[in-house]
């Protein structure tokens, strides 16, 4: 007898994420309905020559009385039969399926609780029975609250989740074929009576909505999935362009999360817009805000893309009171109260003193090399020549403090280093972290864009030391101190 088609689609997805063998463990989600139960059946005509470990769970979400009483004691006896562990997981959720906000809230808690029992079993994937039927409601939902390309996909076949995968392996398949095959073995299965009332907009769409499309377009709910089909395989290429171009774009080393502007000035709009959408994504994460919290709306995505091509000063208001700061180079995401997202870490003043033949820098001696006269002085701000005399006087590698002075190399007298900053045109949130040379507040070194008159080196000096700062992009002293080498040079 030849396997059915949802067996056959249950087969298929678990072969593509290399699951379809005796050691794998599946965790599915099962509810009662035709779409969950013809999931079920299929895993367990499949359990019986893969001997794969199979457990199912039920969510009881309180929200509907008695009748949820009921699927439970269904699905409970359903799966004795089958011989599958069930797991019967209570949602604990208040109010009625009419309340505001019950869908989502219902759909989180899922979530939440399918993790957790993943996490206790150690299932490798949780299997849900979502349907074509399924994937043109979600794909009209999100096309009427403006998503853009990625919402217009739908839902994928397999996602991350928790500790291994989410598959849906009957996303291709109407909603039609699972009773079909319920009809065929003559299992019965519970019908939500919710589902039966426009109480929800899903609901809506579904009893409403999609009849009178069906009735002027024929067969529109299938070809709204096939057009988001076509388009998750466009999407896919353009989410892996813009993922490259945002891990090229993007500076993340706390206090800093930015991106280069010049970049996504260069850059189409398309990738301007997912690189952006992406960056607030993951700052908001950092920010630990909840996945639903991360998403920027149309107006926002706009505010966010006008800022590439505005002056330095800019700054627009996101979600969850953090916003974006033009720079001369970068965009900054920071919160609303001009803190940076994430805390700077702690960098203690480090002092540069003489010891015998070596240097010290954080308890690591560093012995001479040499070096000759050629690099006197230093070609550019990525290395400075301490002679003798500055060594004596022990400098030290720190922060910026208030007070601070700098006479630049070739100037003629000295500056605040704060206007020394605004004159370079150094973003703001970059100057509280760029590490400096310093004796008292005077600056001798800012690493990477400045070295002072102070350390012009005479051709005779018979003896000194080179300090050399290699890949300075943070501003994060930390990594700024772990670059630095020290050298000899002698005459």
């Amino acid at each position: 007898m030849a396997e059915h088609q949802v067996t056959q689609a249950v087969r298929e997805s678990l072969a593509k994420a290399q699951l379809l063998h005796e050691n794998a463990s599946l965790l599915v989600g099962v509810s009662g309905g035709a779409d969950s139960v013809a999931l079920l059946l299929a895993l367990w005509e499949l359990r019986k020559d893969l001997s794969f470990t199979l457990n199912a769970c039920y969510i009881q979400h309180g929200l509907r009385g008695e009748s949820t009483q009921e699927d439970e004691r269904f699905v409970g006896k359903l799966c004795q039969e089958l011989d599958v562990p069930l797991v019967i997981a209570l949602a604990q959720l208040k109010g009625g399926m009419t309340d505001a906000g019950a869908e989502t809230r219902a759909r989180e808690r899922r979530r939440e609780i399918f993790a957790e029992q993943m996490a206790a079993l150690g299932a490798d994937a949780l299997l849900v029975a979502h349907h074509r039927d399924d994937q043109t409601e979600t794909v009209l939902m999100h096309l009427l609250r403006g998503a853009g390309g990625e919402g217009l996909c739908g839902m994928k076949k397999s996602v991350k989740f928790a500790s291994g995968v989410m598959l849906r392996p009957l996303l291709d398949l109407p909603k039609q074929a699972l009773f079909d095959m319920l009809l065929m073995l003559k299992i019965p299965h519970r019908e939500d009576e919710s589902n039966q009332e426009p109480i929800t907009p899903r609901n809506a769409l579904r009893l409403e909505v999609l009849p009178q499309l069906e009735a002027l377009f024929p067969e529109a709910g299938k070809h709204v999935a096939q057009a988001a089909q076509s388009l998750s395989v466009d999407e896919a290429y353009m989410r892996s362009a813009a993922q490259q171009l945002y891990e090229e774009l993007l500076i993340h080393k706390p206090p800093l999360f930015s991106l280069q502007k010049d970049g996504l000035q260069k850059a189409n709009e398309a990738m301007r817009r997912r690189v952006l959408r992406k960056w607030f994504s993951e700052g908001a994460a950092l920010c630990g805000l909840e996945p639903r919290e991360r998403s920027l709306s149309y107006g926002d995505t706009m505010r966010l893309l006008a800022l590439c091509d505005r002056q330095a000063g800019t700054t627009a208001n996101l979600p969850r009171d953090l916003c974006a700061v033009v720079g001369d180079r970068h965009i900054h995401l920071l919160r609303q109260g001009g803190e940076p997202i994430e805390p700077m870490p702690v960098a203690e003043p480090i002092s540069i003193r003489a010891s015998r033949s070596n240097y010290e820098i954080m308890d690591m001696a560093l012995t001479f090399m040499p070096c000759t006269m050629d690099d006197l002085p230093p070609k550019d701000a990525m290395s400075v020549i301490l002679s003798a005399e500055i060594l004596q006087q022990q400098p030290v590698l720190r922060l910026p403090m208030a007070g601070d002075t700098i006479r630049p190399f070739g100037a003629s007298g000295s500056k605040p280093l704060r206007r020394y900053f605004t004159d370079q045109k150094i973003d703001p949130p970059l100057r509280p972290i760029t590490p400096v040379l310093a004796i008292g507040s005077r600056i001798l070194w800012v690493l990477g864009l400045c070295t002072s008159e102070v350390l012009r080196t005479p051709k005779e000096l018979r003896t000194s030391a080179t300090l050399h700062a290699n890949n300075i992009t943070s501003g994060s002293m930390r990594l700024a101190i772990q670059a630095i080498s020290i050298s000899s040079t002698k005459e």
